[in-house]
Formats: structure tokens, C-alpha cells, sequence
């Protein structure tokens, strides 16, 4: 059974960094949430890294509540089972500034 993503969450691909970038600080900014997920898994994980120090950076009363690693089990294009490694870093609004 596949879970739909929750909607303070950034699912980092393969594309530009900033779009990433971009979608974190209009969910902080706009939409109001004070917490976003921003996860990613295998090559696209240094991404991930690279959009929360980045949102990081831009607002100053955001910090990194928490990161999650770990690995998954997916299936490939041809059927094998393999392991993933994939991260969620957990951005927050500090109360304090």
C-alpha cells in the first residue's frame, strides 16, 4: 500500500536544487506551517542537504529539528530487490529571534 506524501513535504528529485529551494520557503513563508519534511533517497540525497542549508540560510529563525537516515527496500526495473539509502531532514520555525 503506497501512503500519500504528507503536504509539509518536499520530495527532492532530479531537479534544481533551488526549485526545492523554492518550495520549502513558500511552504514556511506562504502557506504558514511551521514545520516542512524535506526527504530524498540515493543519489538525491546530497540535495536534500544542500535545500535545507539553503532555507536554512535564507530565513534565520529556521533550524534543523531533526534528521532521519536509513534505507529501503525497493523493487527495480527488472524486477530485483534492493536497498536504498534515503534521509528526511525536519525543518522548523524557531520561537526564539
Amino acid at each position: 500500500m503506497v501512503l500519500p506524501h504528507p503536504t509539509n513535504a518536499v520530495l527532492v528529485g532530479r531537479k534544481p536544487t533551488m526549485n526545492y529551494v523554492i518550495a520549502a520557503l513558500r511552504m514556511l513563508t506562504h502557506e504558514g506551517l511551521e514545520e516542512v519534511v524535506i526527504k530524498a533517497r540515493g543519489a538525491n540525497i546530497y540535495r536534500a542537504v544542500e535545500t535545507a542549508e539553503a532555507v536554512r540560510r535564507t530565513m534565520a529563525n529556521v533550524m534543523v529539528k531533526h534528521v532521519n537516515i536509513g534505507s529501503e527496500e525497493i523493487v527495480d526495473k527488472n524486477g530485483k530487490k534492493r536497498r536504498v539509502s534515503s534521509i528526511e531532514i525536519i525543518l522548523t520555525k524557531s520561537r526564539k529571534l
